[in-house]
């Protein structure tokens, strides 16, 4: 059995000392894609023996989004250094700590094809407390790590894509509780950021699929800004023992741009503003969001 981690990353320096705490501890070795990082995301991957790997694929899609790409060549690039097992998360994810005690020996009992489904906790403008209620945000449940088979390919689709490869089924899905592990995802805690990135992918999908997706868009992300009564519940000292926080506030309402930036998402989206009109992107559900606003009033 040999473990490897793949991960794309972009001007994530805040949150990968998070996601090496409890992954590296797991994997034989970490493969990453860094895509055209501008912070210091390199450096601390590669000082923790991380391979990394530049992405130099020019075709890149209308909107931006080259996060699948990158998956499909990662893959390759595993299965090409003799990895059995492939652990997915994201930079602003790892495991809890009791997860990693017994991780390798519950990835050394699947069989080719199937994967380990773990909660997927959603930090919500918290670090020690996850969204608990009746929502998208709750009891959300996702396959992380995969056992390879040579039958196995990768789907991939715009903005949709997948953790591991091979399908997602009954057959497939082996279920874990919290109580064995979870993974936690951190993109809720910077609220403000949060939002920004659902805007981006707003903004991107408006660009890639035209005007007559505007009603599909808004309905999509609406879950996003929906932000009254929510549950939540205070996870055990045992998860997070070990694991750094992210040196970022858990929510700022006097947020920072120069603090939170962190994939070119803001001169992303004022770059699709410039070259289609303030006006085309009207419509969308992100105006609520006080960069966006500031920029609109600057410029109109």
């Amino acid at each position: 059995m040999k473990v490897i981690g793949i991960l794309p990353f972009k001007n994530e320096e805040k949150f990968l000392p998070t996601y090496l705490s409890n992954v590296q501890p797991i994997c034989d070795e970490i493969i990453a894609v860094d895509d055209h990082s501008t912070d210091n995301s390199r450096q601390i991957m590669e000082d923790a023996g991380v391979i990394v790997k530049g992405y130099e694929d020019t075709e890149k899609l209308k909107g931006g989004w080259t996060c699948g790409l990158i998956r499909q060549h990662l893959f390759n690039y595993a299965r090409e250094a003799g990895g059995t097992h492939f652990v997915c998360l994201d930079a602003d994810e790892t495991f809890t700590s009791n997860f990693v005690p017994i991780a390798r020996d519950i990835m050394s009992q699947l069989e080719p094809g199937e994967k380990v489904h773990m909660q997927w906790l959603a930090l919500w403008k918290s670090y020690t407390a996850y969204r608990d209620d009746h929502t998208v945000w709750s009891r959300n449940f996702k396959d992380f790590i995969v056992a390879d088979h040579p039958d196995l390919d990768y789907s991939y689709n715009y903005m949709c894509e997948g953790r591991t490869i091979g399908p997602n089924n009954d057959d497939t899905l082996r279920k874990f509780e919290v109580e064995h592990g979870a993974v936690l995802h951190y993109q809720f805690s910077c609220f403000n950021n949060f939002l920004l990135k659902q805007a981006w992918c707003q903004v991107g999908e408006l660009v890639q699929q035209g005007p007559g997706a505007l009603g599909a868009i808004n309905n999509k992300y609406s879950i996003c800004y929906q932000d009254q009564n929510v549950g939540m519940r205070d996870m055990s000292a045992d998860w997070i023992e070990g694991i750094p926080e992210p040196p970022v506030p858990n929510f700022d309402p006097e947020w920072k741009e120069e603090n939170f930036l962190r994939k070119n998402l803001l001169p992303d989206i004022y770059r699709h503003f410039d070259e289609y009109g303030v006006e085309y992107f009207r419509g969308l559900n992100i105006w609520q969001i006080p960069q966006l606003v500031e920029w609109r009033e600057n410029n109109a």
